[in-house]
């Protein structure tokens, strides 16, 4: 492209002509989507988005421009920028997808029109086919690198959507077979044992009738912060449902998991006024045939020792 066309001549031909028309365009794509109530609320939010999309437009039009390995390196940037760009938007939560594929095409084709006019309108015997042939090329890599931010960003909430609580954050039942089956394949690999811990929140329904709903899902979503603080590094805490919780304990025997649930319902005990917690443990075969391993079985076990802690405890605070 550098050798086949009179570089410096080319740029003070068209770039002052194609930067006085980005107002026009923002102006174009503003009232193209004016109708939209939910672009409306997003500009309203985000008063920077007509300046911002204007730097945008600047130094696209300046990278029309540039020598060949700098408009690479450009491309490069920008496409970043563009994932970064999609990610912010899928965060925000404003639009469905439809509305994203709308705000987009009105972008470009706002752009388009008013870039194709421009050029037109200039006075030149020089070949403006290497513009256009850039400019499309920039329009269209920032519209996939937008979306790719975007998709991959909405995959990752639906993802986190599907296998977390939306009370406590924590992961949900649903999740727990595969997560235990993947912690059994490292287990096997790396010989390291795995103990199950069922939890359960004691006098949460006291809790719930004496202080409300709204207090009872505070309360909940304290203990669940000390269910994922259980250890450094640890992302095995699972709410099944209600107030009862569930435990994989990747590298501790039930030796060790009993400790860990005696410190967690000391913790428990401080920071929640009458709280505590019952508890039940089993410790997985990690040298069993895991897609053969019955789950439930093992999580039936440590209900039933939860059980038995429940009524020993309550026992000792009430002897005959």
């Amino acid at each position: 492209m550098e050798g086949s066309i009179p570089w410096m001549k080319l740029n003070h031909t068209y770039a002052q002509a194609l930067h006085t028309i980005i107002p026009k365009v923002i102006e174009d794509h503003l009232l193209d989507m004016s109708h939209i109530k939910e672009f409306r609320s997003y500009v309203e939010h985000y008063p920077d988005y007509s300046s911002h999309l204007s730097q945008t437009l600047h130094r696209s039009c300046d990278a029309l421009f540039l020598p060949e390995k700098e408009y690479e390196r450009y491309i490069e940037k920008d496409y970043e920028e563009g994932v970064h760009v999609g990610i912010a938007f899928a965060e925000r939560n404003y639009f469905t997808i439809d509305l994203m594929l709308h705000l987009t095409h009105s972008t470009r084709m706002c752009s388009i029109q008013r870039v194709l006019k421009a050029i037109k309108d200039v006075e030149t015997i020089i070949d403006s086919s290497p513009i256009i042939e850039r400019f499309f090329d920039i329009t269209n890599k920032r519209q996939n690198s937008f979306f790719k931010g975007y998709i991959n960003e909405q995959n990752k909430k639906l993802k986190h959507q599907s296998i977390r609580d939306p009370l406590t954050s924590l992961y949900n039942r649903r999740y727990f077979y595969p997560y235990v089956k993947e912690e059994l394949v490292r287990a096997q690999k790396e010989d390291f044992p795995i103990t199950l811990v069922l939890v359960d929140f004691n006098n949460f329904k006291e809790i719930n009738d004496r202080r409300g709903h709204q207090e009872g899902d505070r309360v909940l979503k304290k203990f669940a912060r000390c269910l994922s603080n259980i250890h450094e590094g640890f992302d095995g805490a699972f709410r099944f449902g209600g107030d009862e919780f569930v435990l994989v304990l990747s590298g501790c025997s039930e030796d060790t998991a009993e400790k860990l649930a005696q410190n967690l319902n000391e913790t428990i005990k401080q920071i929640e006024e009458g709280a505590s917690i019952s508890y039940g443990l089993i410790q997985l075969p990690a040298d069993s045939f895991i897609e053969g391993l019955n789950l439930d079985m093992y999580l039936n076990l440590a209900d039933k020792r939860m059980y038995e802690n429940k009524q020993y405890t309550k026992k000792i605070k009430t002897p005959e």
